[in-house]
């Protein structure tokens, strides 16, 4: 039986979720495991012999470096893969989703999901679909989903950084070819923001820019991020200043126009020329693959000693054996540091306030008020989102008799606000929920006999599920109909500053609150 250490039953599919007493000791476990797999001191890191342990590896894209450096880690530690790489041979051909495809493996007892899929948010929705005794939980391990995140690519990049290094604070870091879809650029600089003084500098196409909430994430976390994708010569500049370059791969697929990408191919072409301007203790990686064809790193340099990338991808074994061997309880005996447990969101978005003894008086001459119905004021002054609520409220489709405008206030001249009026309906909690959602700041007023007799000021919640209609804006979310995942949208209140933007709880996108309707 396996003990309940505190990694006992973690789930491997963000980066957020990982705290920095986590990482230092993942980090230096690996390194202890790397050493004795080199050395072939079998007993010290086949931790799962005397166990009966499954890994379904369960690839719904191709994969050559994290597919097989999993496989060969579950073997050294002791457990027995199964799976698949490729859909073809798998019932997901006949239509079968993510969700019903895990739920075989669950029924199977398997004891760990390794998981690689197009969709953003993919290995989210895999962990909050499956509930398991505490006892035996099954964990998931994300081997990259869509263009969202690598968390284990993540891990083992931050392992190579040290080593190179031989430090992770004070660092200065280049990005660069496609921050934008390499999903593995969205990973290893969350974690190296848990340690002091790192800056970023990301090199890209204009086309292929950073999304904007992994660099607001770092930026929350008091992290540097400068961005150069208009400047041609940029990288070449700041080569003596960086101690870690990390190039992806260009997409070509993702150019609509040949010249364009001849145009970013060309900017990002790592040669011997710029190695020879770079520090002592330098290093250049990548996750791989690099396209032979018009490789982002000259070839010339794969036996430089600043040359990276083999090593790198070498490193995923001994990483990932570590995080099979913490979530499985096979490890991590003498850790006592800080784990991430997820705090329980407030799901509260009204505040109620001391209606006094006024009448329905909308602040505005333009507008007559209801004597009994409800009154939405206060709402942000755009046509576009007071329609969305009488559209949302079904009020035309119940015959609902309503007035709404874009006035301006009488207190406010030159400010402009949304009143939506209804008269003879009082709204169901839902429909409040719905409202705070989309237009957080606003003011819902229950009106009887002309009085205000309840008045409630909405505010975004912290998280956002279980409305109809919503939808992530992100078309490459495991929650979009068009899948047909079934995954229901679920969104959280990126802070409370931010009155209203959210995040998808999934794929991270970032949205206006009322662009989830």
């Amino acid at each position: 039986m396996a003990e309940h250490t505190k990694f006992f039953g973690k789930n491997w599919v963000d980066v957020s979720s990982v705290t920095r007493s986590e990482l230092e000791y993942f980090l230096k476990l690996s390194a202890t495991l790397k050493e004795a797999i080199r050395e072939q001191r079998v007993n010290e890191y086949k931790l799962a012999r005397d166990r009966d342990l499954f890994a379904a590896l369960l690839f719904f894209e191709p994969s050559t470096r994290t597919r097989f450096s999993f496989e060969i880690a579950a073997l050294r530690l002791g457990l027995r893969p199964v799976g698949f790489s490729g859909t073809e041979a798998t019932s997901v051909k006949k239509g079968e989703s993510l969700l019903d495809t895990v739920d075989m493996f669950d029924a199977y007892d398997i004891d760990a999901v390794i998981l690689r899929h197009p969709l953003d948010g993919a290995a989210k929705a895999v962990t909050e679909h499956l509930v398991r005794d505490e006892a035996r939980p099954l964990c998931c391990f994300n081997g990259g989903d869509g263009q969202n995140e690598h968390p284990t690519q993540g891990l083992l990049d931050v392992f190579t950084i040290q080593e190179c290094c031989g430090r992770l604070h004070d660092l200065e870091i280049g990005i660069a070819v496609d921050p934008k879809y390499g999903r593995t650029t969205h990973s290893f600089p969350v974690l190296l923001s848990l340690f002091p003084n790192n800056r970023f500098h990301v090199f890209s196409h204009p086309d292929l820019r950073m999304p904007k909430a992994v660099i607001q994430h770092l930026e929350s976390r008091g992290v540097r991020v400068t961005e150069y994708f208009e400047e041609p010569d940029a990288l070449k500049e700041m080569l003596p200043r960086l101690d870690f370059l990390y190039m992806t791969r260009l997409q070509r697929e993702r150019f609509e126009d040949d010249a364009e990408y001849y145009a970013a191919r060309d900017m990002f072409l790592f040669t011997p020329e710029m190695m020879a301007r770079t520090k002592t203790n330098f290093g250049v990686g990548h996750p791989l693959p690099d396209n032979k064809e018009f490789p982002t790193i000259h070839p010339s340099l794969k036996t430089h000693r600043k040359y990276w990338p083999k090593r790198q991808a070498g490193n995923g074994v001994p990483t990932r054996l570590t995080e099979m061997a913490l979530s499985l309880g096979l490890a991590g005996f003498d850790f006592d540091g800080k784990c991430h447990r997820p705090r329980t969101p407030a799901t509260d978005c009204v505040r109620d306030r001391d209606p006094g003894s006024h009448k329905n008086r909308n602040g505005s001459m333009d507008i007559r008020p209801v004597v009994n119905g409800t009154v939405i004021d206060h709402v942000e002054g755009n046509p576009y989102v007071i329609q969305k609520i009488s559209k949302l409220l079904k009020l035309c489709e119940r015959g609902d008799i309503f007035r709404m405008g874009v006035v301006e206030p009488i207190k406010r001249p030159g400010t402009r606000k949304g009143v939506l009026m209804i008269k003879d309906r009082l709204l169901e909690e839902q429909d409040v929920r719905l409202i705070a959602t989309i237009a957080p700041g606003a003011t819902v007023n229950d009106i009887h006999d002309g009085r205000v007799v309840r008045k409630r000021d909405l505010f975004l919640p912290e998280i956002v599920e279980g409305l109809p209609g919503t939808h992530c804006t992100n078309h490459r979310c495991i929650t979009r109909a068009e899948y047909h995942e079934h995954v229901p949208v679920k969104a959280v209140r990126v802070s409370p500053e931010e009155k209203n933007i959210v995040k998808c709880f999934y794929c991270n996108n970032l949205m206006h609150s009322d662009e989830l309707f």
